[in-house]
């Protein structure tokens, strides 16, 4: 490790002056500019302290501070503009085995501490102790969150680190975590360029694929080693993240594709997995594109899959909310909602068979949502009937067994419940189903000539079309 005598040899020291101390009683581990008087005091051991002006003229003095140098172990203490000392200063600083320097009167503080620590880390001794320190550090928070890596990382090299996402398409880059090595505190924030230099970033790769960024502003050997060591930490918690993310997502999928006969064991293994089938559950549904709840506070548990011809996303609480007081409502889905995107809200319920009750209501609602609004279940009126039939494995059933015969049509087959159910819905009309289904008249005669024969059923008979049109419905709001 280098000693002051070989800081004073260098483009960066050339200008110091020794007034007092050895100059090689103790290594050089680091540099820190003391701002504060107090800051001196929690000095590491082996620095150079270069006192700022401020510091240096609202502090105790330059024998107080020679005191508390000592008493820290450091190896240097910088005053800008000292012309001169005192021999019981003299005597102090060999006693204190601290190096007294000067500070020329023109050199600014910026250049001196940069140029300092740009000495003491490239010296191959206090880099291998500074990249051991940091990797020791950050072995004892393995698995730990990403903030809580930052933190660990930052404070063993002294170099702020923060995580960017990949640039899109325009090269915006996305949130950045940033942990500072002083406070230790991760906060946020947005980039301010979407440029990421190779010489100050690490690539975070998750399979192989590039997730984000690793980077820090200054040029340094050990925090380049060290932010290797974080990005290939990182990649694994973002990787354990999203498979968990995943094993949750099929246990949710399989809860609510399950029959009523399977439901204790589906909800045996979403436990399992992690989902809080326990709880107090709210669904939104949304098509065309997810509204994004990451910046709302929304308590509890939240967890988002596609499902069907959307995406659900069931919001978990351990008690339930005071009425009208859940945070998730549609005003807050329509403000996060895409223009194009249609969503609905289920009503909250309880348990496994809750779960699946609102996440029937929700998307029920969405299919009778206008693009960029939220439909709420509780406001359908006589709609709701058909979620709760929709959430009913018997009417489901009974649905898919009475249009099962449908099946045998060949190319008319995936058709002819979307043309049933507008020829009923238009009472009869010929005319209006085929303005739904954007088709001539005449093909929808055809099209319903075909599928009464092969239900070998009497379309003129009220039981029989209420019947089909209920059935027509119900295998529509259930989905495939």
């Amino acid at each position: 490790m280098p000693h002051v005598s070989d800081l004073l040899r260098t483009p960066a020291g050339r200008r110091l002056t020794l007034v007092a101390g050895p100059w090689d009683a103790r290594p050089v581990e680091s540099v820190v500019l003391v701002d504060e008087p107090g800051e001196l005091s929690r000095a590491p051991a082996g620095a150079v302290a270069v006192l700022s002006r401020g510091a240096a003229r609202d502090g105790p003095g330059v024998t107080a501070s020679l005191r508390v140098a000592g008493e820290r172990g450091l190896a240097a203490l910088v005053v800008q503009g000292l012309s001169g000392t005192s021999p019981p200063i003299v005597e102090l600083a060999r006693k204190a085995r601290v190096a007294l320097l000067a500070g020329a009167p023109g050199q600014t503080l910026s250049d001196l501490v940069f140029g300092l620590r740009e000495v003491v880390r490239s010296d191959p001794g206090v880099l291998l102790r500074r990249t051991r320190e940091a990797v020791e550090r950050l072995g004892a928070v393995e698995g730990a969150g990403e903030d809580v890596i930052l933190r660990a990382a930052s404070a063993a090299v002294g170099v702020a680190y923060d995580v960017a996402g990949v640039a899109g398409p325009a090269g915006t880059p996305g949130a950045v975590s940033a942990a500072t090595p002083d406070s230790g505190a991760v906060s946020t924030v947005a980039s301010t360029s979407g440029a990421v230099s190779a010489a100050t970033s690490a690539v975070i790769r998750v399979d192989g694929r590039a997730d984000g960024y690793v980077r820090w502003a200054e040029e340094d050997p050990a925090a380049a080693i060290v932010a290797g060591v974080v990005a290939a930490m990182l990649g694994r918690v973002r990787a354990a993240a999203r498979a968990a993310e995943a094993a949750r997502s099929a246990a949710l999928l399989a809860l609510l594709r399950a029959p009523a006969k399977d439901l204790p064991a589906a909800t045996r293994r979403a436990r399992v997995a992690g989902v809080p089938v326990e709880g107090w559950h709210v669904a939104v549904f949304t098509r065309a594109a997810p509204a994004a709840f990451a910046g709302a506070d929304l308590g509890g548990s939240v967890l988002t899959t596609p499902w069907q011809d959307g995406v659900l996303t069931v919001h978990t609480r351990d008690e339930r909310p005071p009425r009208g007081e859940d945070p998730l409502d549609t005003a807050l889905i329509a403000k996060v909602l895409p223009p194009d995107a249609v969503a609905g809200l289920g009503t909250c319920q309880r348990g496994p068979e809750g779960l699946r009750r609102t996440a029937a209501q929700a998307r029920t609602a969405a299919a009778r949502a206008r693009p960029g609004e939220a439909e709420a279940f509780d406001r359908l009126g006589v709609h709701a009937v058909l979620a709760e039939l929709t959430g009913s494995d018997s009417a489901v059933m009974a649905a898919r067994d009475m249009l099962g015969p449908l099946d045998r049509l060949g190319a008319l087959a995936p058709h002819a419940v979307p043309t049933l159910k507008a020829y009923l819905d238009a009472w009869g009309s010929r005319t209006k189903a085929a303005a739904v289904l954007n088709l001539h008249p005449n093909a929808v005669a055809h099209r319903v000539r075909r599928i009464a024969e092969v239900l070998d059923l009497d379309l003129s008979d009220p039981q029989t079309r209420f019947a089909l049109q209920l059935a027509c419905h119900v295998l529509t709001e259930a989905g495939p």
